[in-house]
């Protein structure tokens, strides 16, 4: 299961947008980082998606994802133009189709083909009407499930959910967040009804008598992923922020841990946005993202490794450096997930000092912060990412 938040400029204590997410996998799926560049595509060329193939477009835009090894999508990404998405799994009264295009493939094929949020709306409410979502979603486990999607650039913000073919989507204003759960309910802009010949963003008004989230949400496993539980958590948060918030805040609650009046922190629950393994609990956070995006600049964050709570959130942009993987990299990507997985199973197991290596990790942290507030040139932000992604 998982979390995505976004504040925009007017919510934000610097006038930037600040996005996040959390990725919530099976604990033993690698969650790796891939860099796309930018690429020309020649005539009549077909790409690969997790299940099926769909017309490739002339051009596609660099990405930095942030997904499953094994598909071919993404849980989270952002492009060199600064538009940012994420995807939650969402589970609704509609059935589920034959294998067609995961919400993971709509994601990146999105980033691929678009300079801004409201074009990568657009292009995924295509996706959905010309292909449809469906496909096993679970690395060992038969989990399918429809999406909802946060999907942001410099300027502006929308939230897009899904049930099969039917969608509702609406513009954010300030601040929200989406989790496991539908989360439009008669406050939509516009429906999926009011699309029938192609999309064109028109926000429709006095339509009474409609929920969505009512009409389509599976309430049964809905509750049992506690996603209304866990969006609220998220969601009051933002909201207590209104002018302060900061990138350091979206580390701490996508770090957060839900009072369970338990000893260890750490016990496995659906209730806490950084979530860990244990028992009857298979959804571990397997990697997180945030993303700051001000002034024409793209600030990333991501922990490349599980459980954030116990990792290093550490900067990416968009320049050469060694320190990424690609497509061809993606043994040693996931070579690297698995090096840095176990090297934090054993800080969360005690078996290196916890509480030393928090406090090294934070000062890092705050080190790491003051070095990109101050950075101009891609030759300074070199440096830091060296000093970023070759230390624990």
């Amino acid at each position: 299961m998982c979390d995505t938040l976004v504040a925009l400029k007017s919510w934000t204590k610097n006038g930037a947008v600040i996005f996040g997410k959390n990725s919530d996998r099976e604990k033993d799926e690698p969650h790796v980082i891939i860099r796309v560049p930018r690429k020309k595509h020649s005539k009549d060329e077909k790409v690969k998606c997790t299940y099926i193939e769909i017309p490739q477009v002339e051009e596609t835009y660099d990405c930095i994802l942030f997904k499953p090894s094994w598909i071919y999508g993404a849980e989270m990404g952002v492009n060199e133009f600064g538009v940012v998405i994420g995807n939650e799994a969402v589970f609704t009264k509609e059935g589920q189709g034959p294998p067609a295009l995961l919400g993971m493939d709509m994601l990146r094929l999105a980033l691929e083909r678009s300079k801004t949020a409201l074009e990568a709306v657009e292009h995924i409410v295509y996706f959905i009407k010309t292909y449809g979502q469906g496909g096993k979603c679970g690395y060992t486990k038969n989990l399918r499930y429809h999406n909802s999607f946060i999907i942001a650039d410099f300027n502006s913000a929308y939230k897009l959910e899904t049930a099969d073919k039917k969608w509702a989507l609406k513009k954010i204003e300030d601040f929200d967040s989406i989790s496991n759960s539908l989360s439009i309910t008669d406050d939509y802009d516009m429906l999926s009804s009011d699309a029938e010949e192609g999309f064109i963003y028109n926000k429709v008004t006095n339509r009474k008598n409609f929920n969505f989230k009512e009409r389509y949400e599976n309430k049964l496993i809905a509750k049992i992923a506690s996603g209304d539980f866990r969006r609220n958590i998220t969601y009051n948060f933002l909201k207590e922020k209104k002018g302060k918030l900061k990138v350091e805040d979206l580390f701490e609650i996508l770090r957060y841990h839900t009072d369970l009046n338990s000893k260890n922190i750490f016990n496995g629950s659906m209730k806490n946005i950084c979530m860990h393994e244990k028992s009857m609990i298979s959804s571990e956070t397997t990697g997180s993202m945030v993303v700051e995006l001000i002034d024409g600049q793209i600030n990333i964050w991501a922990t490349g490794s599980s459980l954030p709570c116990l990792s290093t959130y550490k900067p990416l942009w968009f320049i050469d450096s060694d320190v990424f993987f690609y497509e061809d990299d993606l043994e040693e990507a996931v070579e690297y997930w698995r090096r840095e997985r176990e090297f934090i199973k054993q800080v969360e197991e005690g078996k290196i000092d916890r509480e030393i290596f928090v406090k090294n990790r934070d000062h890092l942290e705050k080190e790491l912060l003051q070095r990109v507030a101050l950075a101009k040139s891609d030759e300074e932000k070199r440096e830091i990412l060296n000093i970023a992604w070759k230390v624990k």
